[in-house]
């Protein structure tokens, strides 16, 4: 007889779990969508400088960002500089290839760099310097991974102004290497943000 009365506590306490876990999903769905947000809106107490910077807020994120452009490169050839072909169609921002890109616009750049040899030397402590310079400044420098002989991916945000330009240089001991001119092996990729 003990039995069945155990067995039909357990059936309600696990219906009881059960309805205070909907209840509580509940809860928190409102408060994170519509009671969240109204309260925020329409509190009395609000300044009048945060009512405003609530009902300025962007419909999209492209407002916010201005127009984004994204550009991508690929190796055509390396002597101890790379020269880069570009793949997009309307070049408007950055020159169409060559070992030095020329900036045409005023904005930050987020650049990532990728450059593989297609071998090297596996002797430890890599001889292989990549370095990407706008000018006499360098943007991105590292060293090629003996293991992989890639630097892997080299980003950094700079701000650029037109006129500027970017040229990689690699440095290496042995000539005789070549770098893999192969799109994922190595490349060069910009996105581009205005300056509001």
């Amino acid at each position: 007889m003990p039995q069945t009365t155990q067995h039909s506590l357990i059936h309600v306490f696990l219906l009881w779990i059960t309805i205070l876990s909907i209840v509580q999903v509940v809860f928190i769905t409102l408060f994170f969508t519509a009671g969240h947000h109204s309260r925020a809106l329409s509190s009395s107490t609000a300044t009048p400088a945060m009512q405003f910077q609530a009902n300025i807020t962007p419909s999209a994120p492209s407002e916010l960002m201005g127009k984004v452009e994204m550009l991508s490169f690929k190796a055509t050839e390396a002597d101890r500089k790379i020269t880069w072909a570009t793949k997009n169609q309307d070049q408007i921002l950055v020159s169409d290839g060559g070992t030095v890109l020329k900036i045409k616009k005023d904005g930050y750049f987020l650049i990532n760099l990728q450059v593989t040899l297609s071998s090297c030397n596996r002797t430890i402590g890599s001889p292989y310097t990549v370095r990407l310079n706008s000018k006499d400044t360098v943007i991105l420098s590292g060293r090629i991974n003996t293991n992989t002989c890639s630097t892997g991916l080299l980003g950094k945000v700079e701000e650029l102004n037109a006129n500027d330009s970017l040229e990689v240089t690699i440095i290496r001991p042995n000539e005789d290497e070549i770098i893999k001119e192969n799109e994922f092996d190595t490349h060069l990729d910009i996105v581009f943000f205005p300056r509001n």
